[in-house]
């Protein structure tokens, strides 16, 4: 069968609350049709792919629109015949390596610093802390795990780990003037002013996030 006569959709969208479902290892538990649903905000491509391709009953998820459409382009611009399994499988290597890459990175204290960043003169006030750390939650004040940050204008970033904290060492002669922890994400937004006088920074609140779909998922020929 050709990858391009395939479509990933969800034609009956889900309207349930996913905060209030039951937490398991690697879904949730919806009531209202006794159904565990995958979070697959943070799959890739390849890995949503493969996972329905190889699946033998039905699948309920939760994913973005944008991850949807992305999902039907990859189905779109596969080879044809067998070989589009070979280029799902390229594709799934990438993945696997950004993914251990990224789970590495939270796994450890949080923390990544750039250890040959050359010190840079700085006329600012010297700083009182060697370090900065605080939390990521959304609007809900929930905590938020993954979320990567940078220091603006420096090669200084962590990510946040279960229970939203992130860390970050500040190298001697650092510039204090680079004072914007940004969020680096395609699904959300967020920003803080750093105060280099105190190591516990305030609250870094998440904000617009992308529109999410939510319900079973089908993989079939392009009607």
């Amino acid at each position: 069968m050709k990858s391009s006569s395939l479509e990933i959709t969800i034609p009956k969208p889900c309207h349930a609350d996913w905060h209030s479902m039951e937490k398991r290892d690697q879904s949730k538990f919806c009531t209202l049709c006794s159904k565990s649903v995958f979070d697959f905000s943070k799959y890739s491509d390849a890995e949503i792919i493969q996972l329905l391709s190889n699946a033998t009953g039905e699948i309920c998820g939760r994913l973005s629109v944008s991850q949807l459409n992305s999902l039907n382009y990859q189905l779109m611009v596969a080879p044809a015949g067998k070989s589009w399994l070979k280029y799902l499988g390229v594709l799934a290597i990438g993945a696997s390596i950004f993914v251990s890459e990224a789970n590495a990175t939270v796994l450890k204290p949080s923390i990544a610093i750039e250890k040959n960043m050359e010190a840079k003169p700085s006329d600012s006030k010297p700083k009182s802390v060697k370090k900065i750390y605080g939390y990521v939650v959304d609007v809900n004040n929930k905590p938020m795990e993954g979320i990567r940050l940078v220091l603006q204008n420096t090669k200084l970033y962590a990510s946040t780990d279960k229970n939203g904290r992130y860390e970050i060492k500040l190298p001697n002669g650092f510039d204090t003037k680079n004072i914007n922890l940004t969020v680096e994400s395609i699904r959300f937004d967020g920003a803080l002013l750093v105060n280099y006088n105190m190591e516990k920074q305030n609250n870094l609140i998440l904000s617009a996030q992308e529109k999410m779909i939510m319900g079973k998922i089908i993989m079939a020929p392009r009607g």
